[in-house]
């Protein structure tokens, strides 16, 4: 009889028990938009959002990315004012930008990532560098501190979305019990094209 008893009041802690606190950090890449919503201009940009709880119970919602403060064609060859996102961010910025995938955090690697933010908010100025310190290297530094294996080509310096393409598709077996769709197949374009003009020679070949 007792041992019925620990075992519906195990039960009932069980169905009563909340479910386990997350936070979740999503990586985003911006492209260019000369006229965007809210008529504000964009760079290609890479950032991330923060969503959950803590451990603790602590409701989480932030964005988390690096950014020239003014962009003026001096960055091209020095570097300039840095500093951290708007928040929040401009209206409609989020809807603009792509989602390339998302990754549950313990509260350590939470922890880790808040300290990456604040070393690169607080890193001496002129922080911005465009070859050295912009915001690919920041979603790299943020990418590592989670545990994901990222490139170290410097193709990517300056391009935040083939960057977090790249890094979706080396950790494509770690994201995916998080939701994330599998990286797309390679652009076949230039095959493609190469076929049809094949076919059409070969049409054009019989109908003399």
């Amino acid at each position: 009889m007792l041992k019925r008893a620990a075992i519906f009041l195990a039960l009932l802690l069980a169905f009563a028990a909340p479910a386990r606190a997350a936070v979740t950090i999503t990586f985003y890449s911006h492209e260019f938009a000369l006229v965007a919503r809210g008529g504000n201009s964009y760079f290609p940009h890479g950032f991330v959002l923060l969503s959950g709880t803590t451990d603790s119970g602590t409701p989480v919602s932030a964005n988390l990315g690096f950014t020239a403060k003014n962009i003026f064609i001096n960055a091209l060859w020095e570097p300039i004012t840095g500093e951290m996102d708007p928040t929040p961010l401009p209206i409609g910025y989020v809807e603009g930008a792509q989602q390339r995938f998302a990754l549950t955090l313990t509260d350590a690697q939470y922890r880790a990532v808040l300290a990456v933010a604040d070393k690169w908010r607080n890193w001496p100025q002129p922080s911005y560098d465009l070859d050295a310190h912009n915001c690919t290297l920041f979603v790299k530094d943020l990418a590592q501190t989670v545990g994901l294996s990222v490139s170290e080509d410097k193709k990517f310096i300056r391009d935040p979305i083939g960057f977090l393409k790249d890094v979706a598709a080396r950790n494509a077996a770690i994201l995916a019990p998080n939701g994330n769709a599998p990286a797309p197949p390679a652009d076949n374009t230039a095959t493609l094209q190469q076929r049809v003009r094949q076919l059409e020679s070969d049409a054009q070949r019989r109908a003399n």
